[in-house]
């Protein structure tokens, strides 16, 4: 057995002057139970603080973010400067970074670790902490330095998966939403419609040149989905022929187009129970049922009992946090914790739901907010058009949905093989 600091440094010294502008990592960029930051920022240091660069493991030694699985591998500082973060960060630099570098940050994401750091708090009730020279008092025995490395490597394999994954369902969704921006906010078919009409074409030319806004497509690139994807282009075509090619004004929303109207969004959609609440003590670390909670990490932990709310690829459910405001599609069974509420449209696509009442109450403090969201007043279009909507953009949220069942998948095998790739069970 040897102690951590024989392969690394904790809370190594790092130059960085008072005033400098450098890159900052707080608390909050540090994701649950995931390798990846969330943002880097700038900010002038002040003189305090945790210094850290690329290739150091950020540990989060205050409660709840120690227990909530806050450990992150710093990447993505230009030109590998120095930065600086929270006060509350145990830093950990490979000795040999070469061999150790994802090592250390897999090592600190072993339960075996964590759970040592934890019973090592101290402190007042609600605000413990670990310092690190109990966590360097850390002992593990330790493989040869090959074999820390090509355990790192193989692990480092899923989780660049997994920051795949996760990259392309931001960019999809990312997408989603501008197309509905587009279409239900700016109203730019309206309003392309309306201009063609104008300008004295045709009710097919004005057609043409809303599915030109909606798609970002110009006439050639409509000539070949028409030519090359038949069912796309009418689909497309559909959307267009939908909406209307005139404006009415409506008290306090202004010019929107004729034929629409105003509604809370609690008349918009439909609650779903969920069934018995659940709490991070009645769940289990690995189960049948996930437990949704109200942070972006989405799961407090797992049950064996049935599923307080169905939900499916084909019929999605949209959840949102009380107290965050936090909103997702699930695509799977599950259950929640208190708080959490559940969601379809009453009538309306549950994509164009999603994207409609997404964003729309945003935090302000730490307090309930659902009775706030949903009175909040949206502009609502015909129910057809919303489902015309929802099959353009379906395909993007099952690839999103696919993609999270595959990063699940992913980080199961990727937890039962780090114990035995660490201690060198499994020879590689």
């Amino acid at each position: 057995m040897s102690k951590l600091t024989e392969i690394a440094e904790l809370n190594p010294k790092r130059s960085l002057a008072k005033g400098t502008l450098a890159p900052f990592i707080e608390m909050a960029y540090l994701q649950t139970n995931a390798r990846d930051l969330s943002k880097i920022s700038i900010k002038k240091f002040n003189g305090g603080g945790s210094k850290f660069q690329n290739g150091d493991t950020l540990f989060a030694r205050i409660t709840p973010c120690l227990e909530n699985g806050k450990t992150a591998k710093v990447s993505g500082i230009e030109n590998d400067r120095v930065a600086h973060g929270s006060t509350e960060f145990i830093v950990i630099s490979a000795k040999e970074p070469e061999y150790d570098e994802d090592y250390l940050y897999y090592l600190a994401r072993l339960p075996e670790f964590r759970k040592y750091a934890e019973k090592r708090m101290e402190g007042t009730s609600g605000r413990q902490r670990v310092s690190w020279q109990s966590l360097a008092e850390f002992n593990y025995n330790f493989p040869p330095k090959e074999m820390r490395k090509l355990a790192g490597e193989i692990l480092k394999v899923f989780d660049d998966k997994i920051q795949l994954n996760t990259q392309i369902n931001q960019t999809l969704e990312n997408i989603a939403q501008a197309i509905f921006k587009s279409c239900f906010i700016d109203f730019d078919p309206v309003r392309a419609k309306a201009t063609a009409l104008a300008d004295g074409l045709t009710p097919a030319q004005a057609e043409r040149a809303a599915m030109s806004v909606i798609s970002g497509k110009n006439p050639a690139e409509l000539d070949r989905l028409q030519a090359d994807h038949p069912e796309q282009y009418q689909q497309l075509l559909a959307l267009a022929q939908a909406f209307p090619s005139e404006f009415e004004e409506i008290e306090g929303f202004g010019d929107v187009p004729r034929g629409w109207g105003v509604k809370k969004i609690e008349d918009v959609i439909k609650k779903i129970p969920v069934g018995k609440k659940y709490s991070q003590k009645t769940t289990f670390s690995e189960g049948l049922v996930p437990v949704l909670d109200q942070g972006k990490s989405g799961i407090i932990g797992y049950h064996n009992d049935k599923a307080g709310v169905r939900a499916s690829i084909e019929n999605p459910v949209i959840v949102f946090a009380n107290h965050t405001c936090y909103m997702r599609l699930i695509s799977y069974d599950f259950s929640a914790i208190q708080n959490v509420f559940a969601f379809r449209g009453e009538e309306t696509d549950i994509y164009w739901t999603y994207l409609a009442t997404y964003g729309k109450q945003e935090f302000t403090e730490y307090k309930g907010h659902f009775p706030d969201f949903l009175i909040k007043e949206i502009v609502v279009p015909n129910v057809e058009l919303t489902e015309l909507f929802g099959q353009i953009v379906k395909e993007s949220f099952s690839k999103i949905a696919m993609n999270d069942i595959e990063n699940s998948f992913l980080t199961k095998i990727r937890d039962k093989l780090l114990p035995k790739l660490l201690n060198g069970e499994i020879k590689v």
